[in-house]
């Protein structure tokens, strides 16, 4: 069967480890990726080289190793990491391709120079609210012209202040104190999660867990609601889907290390030509 030559949507999620439904995790809600992934392929030995943001970035958008394209580290603040100014990444190669080249949510890459995106938002334009940064995309994929969607989600990502209401003051992990527009947030309680091997099952564990869920769903969200679009402007079924993240979670052996909580990651693949769907 012949087809024209795929959009591409590339979802970078913002240290999410193994928590989906597909890859195990019963307690967390994830009905979105779950389906992505009975419509694609689940992989469950995918790593990333450098268990941190930016590095982990750099890798992805050049297919070279740190140590070759001059980002060793964080490239924000007084960090200052960047790639090398002669280093040709994924957006410019599908420049020459003739894709129309577009970037929605968290950056953590340098210099843009060499990270040659034709269209898109400023970063942190939509914040937390990813249903919001999907229904953004709609206007950016329209069109005859095969396109390259670079979608990065800063959730799971800690942040956001702490829940003072809880005695064991959680990281709020992104969390709003109530619903974006157009979204409505899942709350998880403390014994509602499921506590992995790696981490101690305490109050203080189980509170963050929560949190850390309730940023994920949301994650979720958003991926369901670009998914909508896709189909709804008749681009999903030439579309090529790949969903990652960046590195794992942040807690304790995860994020940073090279413990496989910080370096397994979610990779699911969903193209217009597999031929077995909902394979591992």
């Amino acid at each position: 069967m012949a087809y024209e030559r795929p959009n591409i949507v590339l979802m970078v999620a913002d240290d999410h480890g193994l928590d989906t439904g597909k890859y195990g995790n019963y307690a967390i809600k994830t009905p979105n990726l779950d389906e992505l992934a009975e419509d694609g392929v689940i992989f469950t030995n995918a790593f990333c080289t450098t268990a941190s943001c930016a590095a982990s970035r750099s890798v992805i958008l050049t297919g070279l190793y740190n140590h070759a394209n001059g980002t060793y580290g964080l490239t924000h603040g007084c960090h200052h990491f960047a790639c090398f100014d002669n280093v040709v990444t994924l957006p410019a190669l599908l420049n020459k391709a003739g894709y129309r080249t577009v970037r929605v949510g968290k950056r953590h890459f340098a210099p843009e120079s060499i990270y040659t995106f034709k269209e898109g938002y400023p970063e942190g334009k939509f914040g937390r609210d990813d249903v919001r940064m999907s229904e953004s995309c709609r206007e950016l994929i329209k069109g005859d012209d095969p396109f390259f969607l670079y979608w990065c989600s800063m959730n799971p990502h800690r942040g956001g202040g702490k829940l003072e209401s809880h005695p064991c003051k959680p990281d709020k992990f992104g969390n709003p104190d109530k619903s974006f527009p157009n979204d409505e947030e899942m709350i998880y309680k403390d014994d509602e999660v499921l506590v992995p091997p790696y981490l101690p099952d305490t109050p203080e564990t189980r509170a963050e867990l929560a949190q850390y869920c309730q940023s994920v769903s949301r994650l979720d969200r958003g991926v369901g609601r670009l998914i909508q679009i896709l189909k709804e402007e008749g681009k999903y079924d030439n579309t090529v889907i790949i969903y990652i993240s960046d590195n794992g979670p942040a807690f304790h052996s995860a994020k940073t290390t090279l413990y496989e909580p910080g370096m397994n990651l979610p990779c699911i693949v969903r193209t217009p030509y597999l031929q077995k769907k909902n394979t591992t």
